[in-house]
Formats: structure tokens, C-alpha cells, sequence
């Protein structure tokens, strides 16, 4: 039973405005109680409204928050992130298969690896550089049937620092940066489990979309640990005024005209301003959460009138060793493929991918750059392997089949295996040449093809000369006849000549020893039109039995 209480009264009250009730007993108690009941615990007007309304206000403000950058999110995403096509794949038939497999076979299983370039992955594009999705599912299809695999950045660069050769393998390169590798490329990398390299033009990423990655795009290839991330520079893929004439070439290589001035970059200028672009680029790619690159891919390398980047005077080249151990290009005077000389030079060499090559004819130009061992018992039979410049004749003028005729030229030279040989030494070549007996032509046998101090030896019918480098350093009498059979044998520094078994020419270089690597060169020569051509008879390359005895 309730307590009783006091029943409220009705007391009336004028106030000047009327007469007012107002309640007394349980019922004014009761309304006092719930004011001051508000004031403590409820949403009255008390102190303590203030951190429920704080904590309030605070979740509001984190709802929108969220909501709101939800929506950034996504509108970056559409913006910035290009939607990834369907997983193109080729039509490859067991006959294709079959003939890759093949083209690998007789490869060394561990060899220096060769370095690929390719462009663009595109659907629709038209430029000869840009490769179909069909296209490169073909061309890393073909590459896996030929038993290689695909290497890092960091496992080239460990190569390349002196670390053990690894198994037949590739590098692949794609140069610029474009949209097309994160739309049709990277699936197709993803599946067949290989590893791609880029080299960005840092300065053109998340512009002139949609022909180039975004920084978003190129995070999350890096993420996939599919794709590795160089410099390309950041703003010197392009072509600018050299001279008052108007003519124009590559920023990298060139020192620019600056026309308000009337004249071009002196010295100081140029390298001031390829540094900053050059370390531009690496600050790019390391603000996005990257390695610092290790390598650099010289634009425009293979462009008409463009310098060799690895001339004697290229100002580009000693700039570029100061930020990038490794430097690409898809042109140079020396054939320098990935080898042991080309990690001292610090230069490499690569084969260029186009929309045009086929998988048959990439699996031959990579097989040209393999290194192989230098051990050949017939490489006259290999016409196919034999290159460098043959003034307009065809090999058969090596081996007496050519036609004696007033327009015949009188000098013919050939290369075997030019890119393959880079790093031979400690080996030995003997030849067996003929058809020297008229006293009006003459044959030699070079060795340490492309090197620093290419050695030759140059026969007639009754004289040996030994050239280095183009000058005669040893020469000797031979009996006078119309065949002589010649061996060289090459050691780090030594050069030795024998003739007939008889004569002995021999050169000491005080080149570096590790840039006097290279293969076999033979030449032809006449000295009239219409003369007989020397024939080579035999050719047999083969390595030293004790190198050490040879150094």
C-alpha cells in the first residue's frame, strides 16, 4: 500500500495579469521532482547534457566522415583505376608447342639471361611497338615451351653483381608505362607466372590518361610482387631543338638549344638539368612506396640519329653511373647482351619485341644472345649463326661458292655468334685456309671480336701479320703455298699465333683483362675484281685445356 501523502491544492494567485493557479502538495511535489530529476539524469537543461551531446555530435561527424570519404574513394577509383580486361589467352597448337620446345633444345640450361623489350599491351592500337593480348599470351607461351623462366629486378641485379649464373632465364622489360600492361598485361603475366619489369616515365603517370599507368594502378601491380619498377626518366622521353638550325633530338643525349638566348646548353647547364630530371625520377618512384631503381632505360636508344649511349663521348652516359649501376638500351656500338662484360660496363644490350615478331622469330633472336660456351666444331656449317657486316655478299663467298665478277666486292668480313661470345676467352680457334697460292687475295682469323683490342691474324700466300686493334704488332715469313692452317689461342691478356705449326706471333695487351672477352671474326679479301676469293676450309673453336697457362 502507497504512503499516503497530501492531495494537492488548488491556491489562485493575480500577479497583475489574472488570476493564476497554482498546485501545492503531491502534485507540485511531483512536477519539482521531475525538473530536478531532468537536470541530473535526463535532456534537461543540467551539466550533464553537454558529453552525451559532445559524443553525439562526434558520431555524426564520423558518419559523414566515412560516408564522405567513402565517396573520394571512390570516385579516385574510377578515376585512376582502369578496369582490367577479361583474361585474354592464344590459340596454341600442339605443332606450335612442339616447334618452341625445339628451338630451346641445345641451349646451355644455365646461361646469363637475356634481356626483352616490349612497349604496350593493346587491343586496339595500331602502333608497330604495341603487341595484341593474343599476341604476348603467344609470345611468354612460347617462351615457356623453350624451357625459360622469367626473372626479377633484384635476381638480374644479383646476376649481374657476380652472383652464380642462373637457369636459362629472361628479363622482361616494357618500356614508358602504359595502361595497356595494367588492363590486358598483368593478367597475362599472372598467368603464366612470370615477372615483368617497367620503366616508368614518372612525369607522365596519372596524365594523358588513358595511354599511361596511374600512380594507383602501378601501387597495386607492385602489391601483386609481379612487377618490378625503373626509370625511364621523368620528363625526357621526348624530342627537343638542338640547334639554331631547328634540329631536333633526344633531351638525354643532346644538349639543348635555348632560344631565348640564342645558343645552346653549355656544359654545366645540361648535366644540371639531366640530374634533376634523373633524380626526379627515382624520388617518384620511391615516394610510391618502391625500391629505389637499380636500372635505367635509355629513351629513344634505337631512334634514328640518335647517339650510341655507349659512345666514348657520351656526356648522358657518365650521368647516368652516377645514380643507376645498370643501363639499358636496344642499341649500342658492341652487342653487350646481359654477360659478365656487360656488368663491368654497367651497359646492356636488349632484343627488341615488336607487333610484327612472331613467337618463332623471338625465340631465335633470344637464342642469338644466349651465351654459349666457346666450344663450335663446325660453325662454317651454320651460316644462320654467323653476322656483323658482309659487304653485300652472301657467307657462300667464305667458302669459294661465290662467282668471280667485275661487281663482286673485295672485302667480305663475318661474325660467329657476335652476341653470344661476348664473354669467351681461355679458348682456341684454328683455321685451315685455301686457295692463297696467286699471291692477289688474302684471309685472316680475328679473335676477341668486339673487345677493346680486337686481335686478327692476316694470311697470304707467303706472309703472316698480326694486327691489334687495326695495328701490326708481329709479322713473319711463311713458305710461299696455297694453304695455311692457322691457330690462335686466347688467354686473359696473351694473344698467341701459330702458322703451319711453325711460326709464332704473339701480343700482350695491357687492356683490362675483363674487357678483352669477345668470339670469332673471319675476313676475306682481294685485290682486284674478278680474283680469286680464299676459301676457309675448316673451322674449329674449342676451349683451352690449362686457361691458367694462358692468362
Amino acid at each position: 500500500m502507497a504512503p499516503w501523502r497530501e492531495p494537492a491544492t488548488v491556491v489562485v494567485h493575480d500577479h497583475g495579469n489574472g488570476p493564476e493557479p497554482c498546485f501545492r502538495g503531491h502534485y507540485a511535489d511531483t512536477a519539482a521532482h521531475d525538473r530536478g530529476r531532468g537536470r541530473r539524469h535526463g535532456w534537461g537543461r543540467g551539466w550533464t547534457q553537454w558529453p552525451v551531446r559532445v559524443l553525439l555530435g562526434a558520431l555524426t561527424l564520423s558518419v559523414v566522415v566515412a560516408s564522405g570519404a567513402a565517396g573520394i574513394e571512390r570516385y579516385l577509383s574510377r578515376k585512376y583505376m582502369s578496369p582490367q580486361a577479361p583474361l585474354t589467352q592464344a590459340s596454341v597448337t600442339t605443332a606450335d608447342k612442339a616447334g618452341w620446345t625445339r628451338q630451346g633444345g641445345g641451349l646451355p640450361d644455365h646461361a646469363p639471361p637475356v634481356v626483352l623489350t616490349f612497349h604496350d599491351v593493346n587491343k586496339s592500337s595500331k602502333s608497330p611497338y604495341a603487341l595484341t593480348p593474343k599476341a604476348f599470351d603467344a609470345q611468354l607461351t612460347a617462351l615457356e615451351k623453350a624451357g625459360y623462366r622469367t626473372l626479377t629486378a633484384k635476381q638480374f641485379t644479383a646476376y649481374m653483381n657476380g652472383g652464380p649464373v642462373p637457369r636459362r632465364s629472361v628479363l622482361l622489360t616494357f618500356d614508358d608505362g602504359t595502361d595497356g600492361l595494367w588492363k590486358y598485361a598483368d593478367r597475362i603475366l599472372a598467368r603464366h607466372k612470370m615477372h615483368g619489369t617497367i620503366f616508368l616515365i614518372t612525369g607522365s603517370m596519372d596524365k594523358h590518361r588513358p595511354y599511361y599507368l596511374t600512380w594507383r594502378e602501378i601501387e597495386r601491380m607492385n602489391r601483386s610482387g609481379r612487377w618490378d619498377f625503373q626509370s625511364h626518366t621523368r620528363a625526357m622521353h621526348s624530342v627537343k631543338q638542338v640547334d639554331g638550325a631547328g634540329n631536333t633530338g633526344a633531351p638525354l643525349m643532346n644538349r639543348l638549344w635555348l632560344e631565348d638566348e640564342g645558343r645552346r646548353e653549355n656544359t654545366a647547364e645540361y648535366r644540371a638539368r639531366v640530374l634533376h630530371d634523373l633524380a626526379g625520377s627515382v624520388k617518384d618512384i620511391v615516394g610510391h612506396g618502391m625500391p629505389t631503381p637499380t636500372m635505367f632505360a635509355v629513351p629513344f636508344s634505337d631512334g634514328p640519329g640518335q647517339q650510341d649511349a655507349d659512345s666514348t663521348d657520351s656526356q648522358a652516359r657518365h650521368l647516368l653511373k652516377e645514380l643507376f649501376p645498370l643501363v639499358m638500351t636496344d642499341h649500342s656500338s658492341v652487342p653487350l647482351t646481359a654477360s659478365r662484360r656487360s656488368a663491368t660496363a654497367g651497359l646492356v644490350q636488349r632484343v627488341e619485341v615488336y607487333a610484327r615478331t612472331t613467337p618463332d622469330q623471338m625465340l631465335t633472336d633470344v637464342a642469338k644472345n644466349v651465351q654459349v660456351p666457346a666450344d663450335a666444331h663446325r660453325p662454317l656449317a651454320e651460316p644462320e649463326n654467323w653476322g656483323g657486316r658482309q659487304t653485300r655478299t652472301s657467307f657462300d663467298v667464305f667458302l669459294g661458292k661465290a662467282p668471280a665478277s667485275a661487281r663482286t666486292p673485295r672485302y667480305a668480313k663475318a661474325d660467329y655468334r657476335p652476341n653470344s661470345s661476348v664473354d669467351w676467352t681461355d679458348y682456341s680457334a684454328t683455321a685451315l685456309l685455301g686457295s692463297l697460292g696467286n699471291g692477289t687475295n688474302q684471309a685472316a682469323l680475328g679473335v676477341r671480336t668486339n673487345s677493346k683490342e680486337p686481335v686478327t691474324v692476316v694470311i697470304t700466300r707467303n706472309r703472316a701479320t698480326l694486327l691489334a686493334n687495326g695495328y701490326k704488332v708481329a709479322s713473319g715469313p711463311l713458305d710461299p703455298k696455297s694453304d695455311h692452317t692457322v691457330t690462335v689461342k686466347v688467354g686473359r691478356n696473351t694473344t698467341t699465333a701459330y702458322v703451319d705449326g711453325g711460326v709464332k706471333l704473339s701480343h700482350v695487351s695491357d687492356q683490362p683483362s675483363d674487357q678483352l672477352s669477345g668470339g670469332v671474326t673471319i675476313r676475306s679479301g682481294i685485290n682486284r675484281a674478278g680474283n680469286q676469293w680464299p676459301v676457309f676450309k675448316s673451322l674449329d673453336v674449342s676451349p683451352l685445356a690449362d686457361a691458367s697457362r694462358h692468362g
